[in-house]
């Protein structure tokens, strides 16, 4: 149809058309429409605000979980101290298998008297959830089972309206504990009116001047959600409509003017509206004029431009969970001292973080890699990756190259070629974890919730997160370096006293638990004085090192050989009789005396070696008992001549070591 003819029929309707159609329009479509669009922003509002609620479940969650984890590895008051003072939670408690609290901070909200008696977010359907959220979470430490962590937030108007505004609702928010209003975002007169309207009904409720939905509780929400926005003004609507109609007459006479123009309008709209967006405006649209060409232009470019919108403010999204998991696993990663535990933090926030479906965390150990944790394999329906080898699989690629991988399995490099001991299919970002600047291990997350594949602010947030990581396997590294050295002897790399003590004690107990014998052997250098004194201390301190070596040879992996003091050892022999002790004591003195001990540029020295043993418990039921019967033993062989052994109740008494 040509133009002229397009412009003879605008002309002719310009008149009688939009008068009808306006009419008709306002008295039967509109009223209904805008009813439906705010109904429908009510529902949309409804989900919203329960997916934020749920959020915040999960976020206590997680708190209660780094709270739990914190415990074990450190003062029950210090970690549930250390929840409050974040501000991750108003109340923290460590409680014993009979709900009595061992350590509280903060203050219990709700008006509860026991934090046992709180409601969990996560249970099915709770009753009396109450103004609280609430969690706990049980302690994984065997020598206080029955322990849990109990946390709770005060849900009150404040967090009420924060959840409101993260939702982006302009509805009004009730949450009920049954029929007992928890919190409300309107007044209290408003508020029972709609309450006692709402009573019984679920669902979308038409109320006098309101719009309601009503949710039941669920899991992770155990509250039933009202979201209520008010009816718009039909009062004016018939007065209303007498001036739209007036006003259209009116329009009607100079739209012939503006037909011309109108034409053109919207190519000269989508430029100005792409210049704004070329300078940073996202909040740019066009309202199409036409199904034409101009007008699916206009569609192509809202398309764009919300597409803009919303990868802004995933991204922003992303940045914020990020910085907030970094700020609530700060304090975790720098003072636990569990590896295991540690990491699986990590992939938790990682997953939680980035949105991720599933997630793996995997340690390298005796050059294999380990799974120590993962999180939604099963769901996801991936399999758990069995024991990695460097170089082989994605996993093993990030270990043996120190780069990260991101991509879709299956597809494009060689290193997201697929291999059996790990899921083979969908998006995956995995990234090393390092120590010491070696790579020790790897965090990789599989899929997105959204669909999207992982992109590079992704790969980098992953990166942050194992930095910190790796920062906190540092120090746990040199926390088991620090135990150990504060456990062993420096000159002669054996058990130190201390040690001993511990050992002495958990074997003795063992050994009474499951009637089995034990036996203990001390050994004393024959003549050491001598040799500190006509070779100097540190011909000692190389006597003292080779005797060690020359023990070692003769014991068992279960044995432990500690250094007593000075000149003095000590062996603890768990499964050995009195019989078995005295022949290692025999064995003992002959390697001893067999060779003379060398160091270069010093003369050889003959050296012999006294032992004395007891056994448990006819010696000694306690520590003290069975080393003081060892000792007065030990100075039994020295009064007979020493280069010799004894062990009371063996066979032949005490016997000549030569």
């Amino acid at each position: 149809m040509s133009l002229r003819r397009r412009l003879w029929l605008v002309l002719g309707g310009l008149f009688l058309v939009p008068l009808a159609v306006g009419a008709l329009v306002l008295l039967l479509v509109f009223p209904d429409a805008r009813n439906e669009q705010v109904a429908t922003n009510v529902d949309v509002a409804a989900v919203t605000v329960r997916v934020e609620l749920t959020d915040e479940c999960r976020s206590v969650g997680l708190a209660a979980r780094a709270g739990a984890l914190e415990s074990v590895v450190s003062d029950p008051e210090l970690a549930v101290g250390n929840l409050v003072s974040r501000g991750d939670v108003d109340y923290a408690a460590v409680i014993d298998g009979s709900g009595v609290p061992l350590a509280t901070a903060g203050q219990l909200p709700g008006g509860s008297s026991q934090p046992a008696q709180l409601r969990q977010c996560s249970a099915q359907r709770p009753t009396g959830a109450g103004a609280v959220v609430a969690e706990r979470v049980s302690i994984n430490d065997p020598a206080h089972p029955g322990r849990v962590v109990v946390v709770a937030k005060r849900l009150d108007r404040e967090l009420l309206d924060e959840i409101r505004s993260r939702s982006g609702t302009s509805g009004q928010v009730v949450l009920l504990d049954g029929k007992r209003v928890v919190v409300s975002s309107l007044g209290a007169s408003t508020t029972r009116a709609l309450v006692n309207s709402t009573d019984g009904r679920t669902g979308r409720v038409q109320l006098d001047g309101w719009v309601a939905r009503v949710d039941p509780p669920g899991r992770d929400t155990p509250w039933t959600v009202v979201v209520a926005a008010q009816d718009p003004d039909t009062g004016s609507r018939t007065g209303l409509l007498l001036l739209i109609l007036l006003a259209a007459a009116v329009v009607a006479g100079v739209l012939v003017t503006l037909v011309a123009r109108g034409l053109s309008q919207p190519y000269t709209d989508i430029a100005d509206a792409a210049e704004r967006v070329a300078r940073g405006d996202l909040d740019t649209d066009i309202t199409p004029a036409t199904d034409r060409e101009a007008g699916r232009l206009g569609s192509a470019f809202n398309q764009m431009t919300g597409e803009l919108r919303r990868s802004m403010a995933a991204l922003e999204r992303s940045r914020e969970d990020l910085r907030d998991s970094l700020e609530r696993i700060g304090d975790t990663l720098t003072s636990t001292h569990d590896l295991d535990g540690l990491l699986q933090v990590v992939l938790e926030t990682a997953v939680v973080t980035l949105q991720g479906k599933a997630g793996v965390v995997l340690h390298l150990s005796a050059d294999r890699l380990q799974l120590v944790g993962e999180h939604g394999l099963h769901d996801a329906g991936l399999p758990a990756p069995a024991a990695v080898s460097p170089g082989i699989g994605v996993l093993g690629q990030v270990v043996s190259s120190g780069e990260g991988v991101r991509g879709r399995i299956g597809s494009g490099p060689p290193e997201l070629a697929p291999v059996a001991t790990e899921p083979g299919r969908g998006d995956v970002l995995a990234v090393p974890i390092r120590s010491m600047s070696n790579v020790i291990g790897v965090i990789a997350l599989y899929d997105r919730m959204d669909g999207r594949p992982f992109e590079a602010a992704d790969e980098d947030a992953l990166r942050t997160l194992a930095g910190q990581a790796s920062i906190a396997v540092d120090n746990v590294h040199l926390h088991h370096e620090a135990q150990r050295l504060s456990t062993t002897d420096p000159l002669t790399g054996l058990w130190n006293f201390r040690y001993l003590s511990m050992s002495l004690a958990r074997e003795i107990e063992r050994s009474t638990r499951f009637d089995r014998p034990l036996a203990v052997l001390m050994l004393d250098l024959d003549h050491f004085k001598l040799v500190n004194d006509e070779h100097g201390h540190a011909r000692g301190d190389s006597v003292l090192r080779e005797l060690a070596h020359r023990v070692q040879e003769q014991i068992r992996e279960v044995d432990t050989f500690a250094r007593y003091g000075g000149e003095e050892f000590v062996v603890v022999l768990p499964e050995t009789t009195v019989e078995g002790a005295a022949q290692l004591a025999e064995r003992i003195c002959q390697a001893v005396r067999r060779e003379p001990f060398l160091s270069e540029g010093e003369p050889p020295l003959d050296i012999t070696v006294s032992v004395g043993g007891a056994a448990f418990p006819e010696q000694g039921s306690t520590p003290a008992t069975l080393m003081r019967s060892a000792d007065r033993a030990l100075y039994v062989a020295k009064g007979d001549g020493r280069d010799r052994w004894h062990v009371p109740g063996a066979p032949d008494g005490a016997v000549p070591g030569g």
